[in-house]
């Protein structure tokens, strides 16, 4: 028997949207009105439910008579839930102390894992011996590009690009290609590197997976790595857990750069351009998500926008979460600087008391290296704490690590590490490094401190930040100190100013630094637009370096086929300009879109329906979509989605969207088809007048409404009206809707 997929499963994720359910001519509404108490939500409160990963056909509900979670026997055996299934349910439903926790809780009850989520209101059921779930995969294509193009009337030319590809397959297996471009010329020097970074494949099975390629280190993602022992290699084959695959990818921290002037960052490891990010003059936190994975060094220089290199520093990245869950993986290959056989193995696990990680390497001619490293989550009158120490032992010495991080709103926030004898072995050519930051709030001024100390350099930053609102104006001042990190000359250091000040959907900036003995000044103007499709921002920027100064005229898009910018300015009698290009590509058999960046390589194909002449929008887990087309909406990896999340975006359109997904164990490279049912209620209302603005009267002949002696009316629609025909006592009227004055509607004899 077919399985029906009701319909109200979205309103139980959209909550304030009325829904359907049909199911042999029976017909459910459910919303929860405004206003109900705790306790008559309670009542009331029905949930999306899964058994084993498929949704079921209706709605689990708390009956206060039973005093259990109960459902509609009939229509799940109408719908195709086994006897088997439904007994189940009997006996697992009334385990679940619904009561006992006010926002969802998790239960294991007869051998099953119970996930209760009274907020998102689903209930979730799996069998506890089936941990992993091998859904089925399908052809499918997804590949993030991004092009970064900067020029200028001096004879300068630069040119970035890079993508990552991912090539879904059947049998839960996909593969994947990193690939980047970088050429850049300026007067008589050009420099030009482009290949192929990295490459694999990967099959996943119940518990592990397998994957074969080629794996630059400088690929991997931020926050990705648990340990700081992680090699590259040329050749390769990996056998992991899948828990190793479901690791947090979150950054693990920022680093704070001082720019005396606009321009850009170029972040440059092992003599290879990583990342490059805008720069303005002053101060520039710059978060690790933004940069690969692991403790590597990287050179940073600040180039100014006519391609002139400004200042040159080195930083070591410490880019790891430790204690980043639980997974193992030994990988066999030929490392990918000397091409010799090389084996790596790491393990991670977790309990209540503390995390743990620990690497090995071991290649031939008696090269080895071993890292071991502890982490212990703890609070200690009401101040968070988490120390971690690490050992790091290798064929020429033994190293180590150290770092903790502790803090609460009262007493302010500290983090400290300390990196020594790193360089254990010629696996990894890693130095010594120190960083200490504390920061503590004062009121409305947040004041902080930094310290980083690498190889030979040191730097200390004094910083205070300071919010201020009133009149519907929100600013943010900060001003700060930087002793080093910029040469070696005796006037090694900086005074900064960084102002933002914000009004509804206007921007402004002033920022001024003196460094060197010169003073540098800086600012914007940018407007935002917000409507239906994304959101566009315009504006303008100046900069004033001694007699040097600098304007230019900036606009981006992020709307639902990506992310672009464009810039062009005069500077020093030198014209220059940028472009900037993030998006995604997503192809099936279901049809081809593109969209935003999708960093896990999964993503839905969300098709919406025409609705007459009305343009619409809306958000798809946070993303825009308009109607009438077919959109690429990232997806996190190895997540379910039962119901896609919708938001509407336009507060003059009420609409009732459900997106029925489906998905399980969203894998790398699948494009996932998901038809939006979207149904529209317009509200046109005010007065009908004739040109005169004397009111007309009658009944419409679309929609059969009255329009009173004095004008009044009101139509709802569920498409967009341009105009409707007025039939009354003085005589046939054609009435414009598209274009009233104030609440007035201008009606002319037909």
């Amino acid at each position: 028997m077919d399985r029906v997929i009701p319909g109200w499963a979205t309103g139980l994720l959209l909550l304030t949207l009325p829904v359907t359910i049909r199911a042999d001519g029976t017909q459910i509404e459910y919303q929860v009105p405004a206003g109900f108490s705790d306790a008559e939500h309670d009542i009331s409160m029905q949930f999306l439910a899964t058994l084993d990963n498929k949704p079921l056909p209706g709605p689990v509900s708390w009956s206060t008579r039973q005093n259990r979670l109960t459902f509609d026997e009939a229509l799940y055996r109408k719908n195709g839930v086994s006897n088997e299934q439904i007994a189940l349910l009997n006996k697992v439903l009334p385990q679940i102390p619904y009561a006992a926790c006010p926002n969802g809780c998790d239960y294991t009850a007869s051998g099953q894992t119970v996930s209760l989520d009274k907020i998102k209101q689903s209930l979730t059921i799996t069998d506890s011996n089936q941990r992993y779930v091998q859904p089925q995969t399908m052809m499918g294509f997804i590949h993030n590009q991004s092009l970064n193009v900067r020029a200028a009337s001096n004879d300068y030319r630069a040119v970035s690009a890079y993508g990552q590809g991912y090539l879904g397959l059947p049998w839960q297996s996909y593969g994947y290609m990193g690939w980047y471009y970088n050429d850049s010329k300026n007067v008589d020097t050009r420099n030009t590197d482009q290949g192929v970074s990295t490459w694999y494949l990967q099959k996943n099975f119940a518990t592990t997976y397998l994957r074969s390629g080629r794996q630059d280190s400088r690929d991997l993602a931020a926050g990705s790595v648990s340990t700081s022992l992680n090699p590259g290699f040329d050749q390769f084959v990996t056998l992991g857990s899948q828990d190793n695959l479901k690791r947090d990818h979150q950054s693990a921290g920022t680093m704070v750069l001082f720019a005396s002037t606009e321009g850009d960052y170029e972040f440059y490891r092992d003599g290879r351009l990583i990342r490059r990010i805008p720069a303005v003059i002053g101060r520039n936190e710059i978060d690790y998500n933004q940069l690969p994975g692991g403790f590597y060094s990287v050179e940073i220089r600040l180039i100014n926008r006519n391609g002139q290199e400004v200042s040159r520093e080195n930083q070591q990245i410490a880019n790891i979460n430790y204690g980043g869950g639980n997974g193992w993986y030994v990988t066999l290959g030929k490392e990918l600087d000397t091409q010799k056989n090389l084996l790596s193995a790491g393990a991670s696990f977790q309990t209540d008391w503390f995390a743990a990680s620990s690497a090995l390497l071991k290649g031939t001619d008696d090269k080895w290296a071993m890292e071991h490293n502890l982490t212990r989550p703890m609070q200690i009158a009401e101040v968070d704490i988490t120390p971690t120490i690490g050992v790091m032992v290798g064929e020429k010495r033994i190293g180590g690590y150290a770092s903790l991080s502790a803090g609460s709103p009262q007493l302010g926030y500290l983090s400290a590490s300390q990196y020594q004898n790193t360089a254990v072995s010629d696996f990894y050519p890693a130095n010594n490094s120190t960083a200490l930051s504390y920061s503590r709030q004062f009121g409305p001024t947040r004041l902080s401190y930094n310290y980083s100390r690498y190889a030979n350099s040191a730097r200390h930053q004094l910083q205070s930040t300071w919010n201020w609102r009133g009149n519907g104006v929100w600013a943010v001042i900060s001003t700060g100190l930087q002793k080093g990190g910029y040469d070696n000359n005796s006037n090694n250091y900086g005074v900064y100013l960084n102002t933002t000040f914000m009004l509804d959907r206007n921007t402004g900036t002033f920022n001024a630094a003196y460094n060197n003995g010169r003073l540098h000044t800086g600012g914007s103007y940018q407007r935002e637009f917000e409507d239906s499709f994304g959101t566009t921002y315009a504006g303008v920027d100046f900069s004033e370096i001694g007699r040097t100064n600098a304007v230019g005229l900036n606009a981006q898009r992020s709307g639902t086929r990506g992310d672009v910018s464009l810039r062009v300015g005069r500077e020093d009698h030198i014209t220059n300009g940028s472009f900037n290009y993030n998006g995604m590509l997503a192809a099936s058999e279901n049809g081809i879109a593109l969209g935003r960046t999708s960093p896990s390589g999964a993503a839905m194909l969300v098709s919406t329906p025409e609705l007459g002449e009305t343009q619409y929008g809306f958000r798809v887990e946070g993303y825009p979509v308009a109607g009438g087309g077919t959109y690429a909406v990232p997806l996190a990896s190895y997540q379910d989605v039962t119901f896609a999340r919708a938001q509407t975006v336009d507060a003059n359109m009420d609409m009732n969207i459900r997106l029925p997904a489906n998905i399980i164990r969203a894998h790398p490279g699948q494009v996932y088809a998901v038809k939006a049912e979207v149904e529209m209620n317009l509200l046109y209302n005010g007065f009908m007048v004739d040109k005169l603005g004397a009111p007309v009267s009658g009944t419409l002949q679309e929609s059969g409404d009255t329009v009173h002696p004095n004008g009044l009316f009101s139509i709802a629609s569920s498409a967009l009206l341009k105009e409707v025909t007025l039939n009354g006592k003085q005589g046939r009227y054609r009435c414009d809707l598209s274009k009233p004055k104030g609440n007035y509607y201008t009606c002319v004899p037909s």
